[in-house]
């Protein structure tokens, strides 16, 4: 019926950066045997070199042999997908064009221009100038994108044929609608008929499955005319058709074949999944069960192919990964994904949550391609099962970010909501990913936090934002009307391994180093160059070694984040899950729980522990422990699969030894056990790391383990022996202060003497003046800005609340300067409350004010002349700034610290022992 004939391969390329080729006729005239070969599918930026900035107008071309090819039947040469604009010549005569870069088109080439041997000429126009078509991040976070990028056929068909077919499930009646649409022409009306036949496809990964067959014959009863449309509408009962889920993704095909005067002329055959999407009571439901949504948002670039994956068994891979890691959904970010995708997805049973790309400039233009690209994605990818979410704008991109104040935007969004309903109106819909809704079915959150740097302001946020006031999210007088709750975005950064990189790139540096994106992604912390010009300049190289260990901690702190921020809103049950940024890297954006190569980062083999469908949590009120206190801390179970769970609990700490078993039963999908973990903190001879250690048994089965990283501390240790001690002085500091000091052991002199140290928040002229004749200062800088004198130091106010450069920071420390306390170089829990708000800024940086941005300047003198103990820095090791510094002043020299240890010291033994031991470092000798 149809016959195909694949253009994929070897064709000629040119680049026309003048845009003459059209002028001089490039489709009609010979090519040089010089030109450039290139495999299409073809992103032009693969080839590296000028191309990979290379924007405007380019050439393919290739020679096309249609073998038993009939020129009494139609010829289509179908593109998949071509960015952006194209026009198409066949054997020198243009045959059509089109505009749009993400969905599939088809041009009709005449009869009397079919040969045996043929010539196809395509001209592909990419814009530099992209701010009115829609892009995504191509081009603008990350490498562009051009060329003929999906793969091209020429199809053979007969006059009248099918063009496509809608399936729609009604899992309520169990029936299905079919919407097919036809075009060609025949005779009178009865002449055409439909054959359908129904029959199983796949599930899981390979295996066709039992089960039912339908089939019928549909009389089109209109006359179809030369190269109208029509539609065809077909209601089929499928009582014994077995459903789709995740957990059972029973995929379907239905086989249509067109009779035309009693002919079979035309096939099409198309898959879809038998199943219900719908949201109540806080949760999506997928065929009435609620799916608590574990989710990670995927942009799917790739570190060579960029924008389409290797091949299907790559996908699968990947696919099949993302469940080993305990997801259950992946979001599209901003791209139409590849058809091939989305079949693995419904055959392996990944939900999808579906989002098209966005444009930047507010213009009629620019929504008129918005809205086409949209529409053609919803046809294109109707039939997916795994579809389940579409989005329509990402955090107002498009919008220019003032939805809240124009109601003709306002307006927009509603009327697109309206219509996506109309054309798809079995799946939900988000208005507006992330910020301020409109209409919507899913109020979803963008949420970026540092933890365990920022958990009281994630909890926060959590409790009084997000789940505390669901209508804040909405543009007034919009309101909430009870939908679930998702946070769509979070997440930290982790560094990759920079060797492994440049070994997948034959020992060279990624292009990608240079930063594609445009201005607006050209900061310090988001270029890769940047991590080779700081590492050794600030002092990173004396704490970390080499860039690879550095790396190495960044992933520890990245893993140990993550999990704080998932553990955190899995204790809510009243937030309906979660999207991570993100499933792998993307070039320069390090947030990945996969590098960019998909391979996985340190300590994440553990996902499941906090990622799974049942997990056990436990609400630790603080990782920093005393000997010989009792702790009673709450245990969670999360239990997604809603299996009926009895059993217990064993817990373990891993250095002392110590165990104990605690009863634990779930029959829903949440349970809080309260004060369920309580023993004895056991009793050590010096400060250390512990482990606490959980598993979870149900019917003497493992299903789910969970680890904590812990502290414990002698009081002994923090208590400093009589006569051990140097007199310290406290300067212009709280008597009840003082006090404390003296509890542990200090001395505290009066007046300023060279031999001691003088400790305080205040440096005044006075204090100024002893550390340039030669005195030692330790400088409790903590409140930064708010002090009342600073002498020569300036600070910088990290990012309070929600910030996504902080969620790409790093607080370190250099632990050998702290020997006998237990820190890890990325600081971790025991550093809980101790994380500064200020550092002494070493890079130039921006505060965001009121009204408008203010530069400010950073002072890299501090560190190249002061010695950097602990600091701070955002991505690729940018923004740098200090956290500990032992700074040369005159004569003498000033320990500057702005950690938090004011109101934890005594209370807190990490920051007692911490406090101590800065002070015998001020009491170094000036080097």
């Amino acid at each position: 019926m149809r016959q195909t004939w694949s253009l994929d391969g070897e064709w000629r390329f040119a680049k026309d950066p003048l845009q003459i080729g059209e002028r001089e006729a490039w489709y009609e005239k010979p090519w040089d045997e010089e030109a450039m070969k290139v495999k299409v599918p073809h992103i032009w930026q693969r080839e590296g070199g000028d191309l990979v900035g290379y924007n405007g107008v380019a050439w393919y071309r290739r020679e096309v042999e249609l073998t038993d090819c009939s020129t009494q039947r139609q010829h289509y040469i179908c593109f998949g997908a071509v960015d952006y604009r194209c026009s198409v010549w066949w054997n020198d005569e243009w045959v059509g064009e089109h505009e749009g870069g993400f969905t599939p088109f088809e041009l009709r080439i005449p009869s009397e221009l079919i040969r045996e041997r043929n010539t196809v000429t395509v001209s592909v126009f990419d814009p530099k100038d992209n701010a009115e078509i829609p892009i995504g991040k191509q081009g603008s976070w990350y490498t562009r994108v051009s060329g003929i990028w999906q793969s091209v056929r020429v199809e053979e068909r007969s006059d009248a044929h099918i063009l496509s077919a809608a399936i729609t499930p009604d899992t309520d009646a169990m029936e299905l609608g079919v919407r097919i649409e036809l075009t060609g022409g025949s005779g009178a009306p009865g002449d055409l008929k439909l054959k359908y036949t129904i029959r199983p496809h796949a599930c899981g990964e390979a295996d066709t499955f039992e089960a039912s067959s339908y089939d019928g014959i549909l009389v089109v009863p209109a006359a179809l005319r030369s190269e109208e449309r029509l539609e065809a509408e077909l209601r089929v009962n499928v009582a014994d058709m077995k459903l789709w889920s995740p957990a059972q993704p029973h995929l379907y095909e239905i086989e249509l074949i067109l009779i035309d005067h009693r002919t079979e002329t035309d096939q099409y055959v198309t898959t879809f999944g038998m199943r219900k999407v719908e949201q109540k009571d806080g949760r999506i439901y997928v065929n009435g069960q609620p799916v608590y949504i574990r989710g990670a948002l995927d942009q799917a670039f790739y570190p060579d192919t960029i924008y389409t994956a290797e091949d299907e068994a790559y996908i699968r891979r990947e696919i099949a990964l993302a469940k080993q890691m305990g997801f259950n959904l992946l979001r599209k970010h901003i791209k139409v994904e590849t058809p091939e995708y989305l079949y693995w997805a419904d055959r392996l049973g990944m939900l999808i949550w579906a989002e098209p790309p966005n444009y930047v400039k507010w213009t009629a233009s620019a929504r008129e391609r918005f809205v086409a690209e949209l529409r053609a994605m919803l046809k294109r990818d109707y039939n997916h099962p795994s579809i389940i979410i579409w989005s329509i704008y990402n955090e107002e991109w498009g919008l220019e970010w003032d939805l809240e104040f124009d109601p003709e935007k306002q307006r927009h969004v509603a009327e697109l909501v309206d219509s996506v309903r109309a054309w798809d109106p079995t799946r939900l819909i988000c208005d507006n990913s992330g910020w301020t809704h409109i209409k919507t079915d899913i109020n979803d959150h963008h949420r970026y936090f540092a933890c365990p740097d920022q958990l009281d302001e994630w909890r926060k946020d959590l409790d009084e934002f997000v789940i505390g006031d669901p209508d804040a999210n909405f543009v007034k007088p919009y309101r909430s009307q009870g939908e679930p709750i998702i946070v769509s975005e979070f997440g930290v950064w982790g560094l990759p391994d920079v060797e492994r990189l440049k070994m997948f790139y034959d020992g060279n540096e990624p292009w990608w180093f240079v930063n594609q994106g445009e201005e607006t992604h050209q900061d310090d912390y988001k270029k890769p160059t940047t991590a080779l010009q700081n590492m050794n300049k600030f002092g990173l190289d004396r704490t970390f070694g080499s860039f690879e260990q550095l790396a190495l901690h960044s992933q520890r702190r990245m893993f140990r984040a993550v999990k704080s921020l998932v553990e955190e809103m899995r204790k809510r049950p009243a937030i309906g899950g979660y999207v991570v940024t993100e499933f792998t890297d993307i070039e320069w954006e390090t947030n990945g729980w996969l590098d960019f190569l998909r391979q996985p980062k340190e300590g994440f083999d553990r996902l499941a522990d906090f990622n799974g469908a049942a997990c056990v949590f436990a609400e630790i009120a603080a990782a920093n422990v005393w000997s010989g206190d009792t702790v009673a801390w709450d245990l969670v179970l999360t239990n997604d699969d809603l299996e009926p769970r009895s059993g217990l609990v064993r817990w373990r700490l891993a250095e002392s030894g110590l165990t104990g078993e605690i009863a634990a039963e779930c029959s829903g999908p949440w349970n809080r056990l309260p004060q369920a973990l309580m023993f004895a903190v056991p009793e050590t001879a010096a400060a250390a790391f512990e482990r606490l250690e959980l598993e979870w048994y149900s019917e003497g089965r493992l299903i789910a383990r969970n680890e904590y990283e812990l502290t414990i501390t002698p009081r002994s240790q923090c208590v400093l022996q009589a006569g051990n001690t140097t007199p310290i002085t406290v300067h212009r500091m709280s008597p009840a202060f003082a006090a404390k000091l003296q509890r542990q052991g200090w001395q505290i002199a009066s007046g300023l003497q060279q031999d001691q140290v003088v400790v305080t928040d205040c440096l005044d002229k006075d204090i100024e003046t002893f550390a340039r004749q030669g005195g030692r200062v330790l400088f409790l800088a903590e409140k930064g800005d708010k002090l009342s004198a600073s002498g020569p130091f300036t600070f910088r106010e990290l990012p309070p609340g929600e910030s996504w450069p902080r969620a790409s920071s790093l607080n370190y420390v250099d632990p050998d300067m702290f020997r006998g306390i237990p820190l890890h170089r990325e600081m971790g829990w025991e550093a809980g409350g101790l994380y500064p708000d200020y550092v002494l800024p070493f890079a130039d940086y921006k505060k965001v004010g009121v009204k408008r941005t203010v530069n400010m300047f950073g002072n890299p003198g501090i560190a190249e002349a002061g010695e950097v103990i602990a600091g701070y820095f955002q991505g690729w090791l940018g923004q740098n700034g200090g956290s500990i510094v032992r700074h040369p002043l005159g004569k003498g020299t000033v320990t500057v610290v702005t950690w938090k240890l004011l109101d934890h010291y005594e209370a807190d033994p990490i920051a007692s022992l911490v406090l101590h031991r800065l002070i015998d470092i001020a009491m170094k000798e000036n080097e």
